[in-house]
């Protein structure tokens, strides 16, 4: 019995990371695995060792090899599914290369398919209560989450990309103008959603407003800013999150900045070094995040409290948290400019344009 077409995953030895990347998004699968030239099974690359590879510098022409997983756990090509679905969950892992005798890969055991899990119970909590002073005059009467990108209110373009990985459980945390979103939104059934709103009375940054929630989340659950706009990978970060084993990750995006001048280096009175406009690369918070309910134990009562507080909060009491890079396009909606880049970008059925630029 035939699983998967391997074809769609196989990848060779001197590949680098963008074919990796280009195999990974295309199969669904989200994997590729490494092969020799005579098809032995040689390593595999997840989509949480692309972004790993991504944290420690290396860029989108790494040769695979430097990355990937070596000597990849398998099963003997003719194992019986319940097997390998045995396998499967008690290794706690997606993927289980399946190879013959010789070591040639066969087929591919992927534990989803096996037995269609659902994801659908992490909720996300969409915080949407912010003023939009950037955007003034637009949001003088309307609130930033319906503001037009493309000819389409901003919220619907974020929840449908939702809806459309699994999640469909989703808060809304509303201030300004939010009976506006309220009646725009419904209760989410025209989405194909289930949407639960939180009144903020006054400015609770953004986070405290998860002090409010009617009930706390029994899973891992998302929170993200109500102006980005992005198609990054949701079970890809909660596979990430689960693997670093974590109790909160935050999505980072990539900024670089090149100085316009040249960057002078000396020591006491003498010239060591001059370096011409060097760019520097920066991790920038992405505004989405993914928590552990026990997590809101550190959310203060009613209070202004911003994520960036929570997490320094975690970073104290040496509690983990992890970075998660977003690799595909991402976009913060927050000034005239941005929205300019949204209409040109998102607007259009063509976000690849604003996809991060890693080194």
């Amino acid at each position: 019995m035939t699983y998967i077409d391997i074809s769609r995953v196989v990848i060779a030895q001197d590949a680098v990371m963008r074919l990796a990347i280009e195999v990974i998004d295309s199969n669904g699968l989200k994997i590729a695995v490494v092969v020799t030239d005579e098809g032995k099974l040689s390593g595999i690359i997840t989509d949480g060792d692309i972004r790993r590879a991504l944290l420690s510098g290396h860029g989108l022409d790494t040769p695979v090899q430097e990355f990937m997983r070596q000597n990849p756990r398998s099963a003997m090509l003719g194992t019986e599914k319940s097997i390998l679905l045995g396998r499967l969950r008690h290794e706690q892992i997606l993927h289980l290369p399946i190879v013959d005798e010789a070591g040639i890969l066969r087929d591919l055991a992927y534990l989803p398919a096996f037995e269609q899990l659902s994801y659908q119970e992490n909720q996300v909590i969409i915080m949407a209560g912010g003023l939009g002073t950037r955007l003034r005059p637009l949001t003088e009467n309307v609130p930033k989450p319906l503001i037009s990108v493309g000819g389409r209110p901003l919220i619907d373009i974020i929840v449908d990309n939702l809806v459309a990985q699994g999640l469909s459980d989703i808060t809304l945390c509303v201030n300004y103008l939010g009976h506006m979103l309220e009646d725009h939104l419904g209760d989410g059934s025209k989405f194909g959603a289930r949407f639960t709103f939180v009144r903020e009375k006054e400015r609770m940054g953004t986070a405290g407003a998860l002090s409010l929630l009617p009930q706390a989340p029994s899973k891992s659950f998302f929170v993200m800013n109500g102006d980005i706009l992005t198609t990054v990978d949701f079970q890809a970060m909660l596979d990430f999150h689960k693997s670093s084993s974590v109790v909160a990750t935050m999505a980072v995006n990539n900024h670089s900045y090149e100085v316009p001048f040249g960057v002078v280096e000396v020591s006491g009175r003498y010239l060591t070094k001059l370096t011409e406009k060097p760019k520097c690369n920066f991790l920038v918070n992405a505004g989405i995040y993914l928590l552990e309910p026990q997590v809101l134990e550190y959310v203060p009562n009613r209070q202004f409290f911003d994520m960036t507080n929570l997490f320094e909060y975690l970073i104290e009491r040496q509690l983990p948290a992890a970075v998660f890079p977003v690799r595909e396009p991402w976009l913060d909606v927050g000034r005239h400019e941005d929205l300019i880049r949204a209409n040109d970008s998102f607007g259009d059925g063509d976000p690849s344009k604003q996809a991060p630029k890693w080194p």
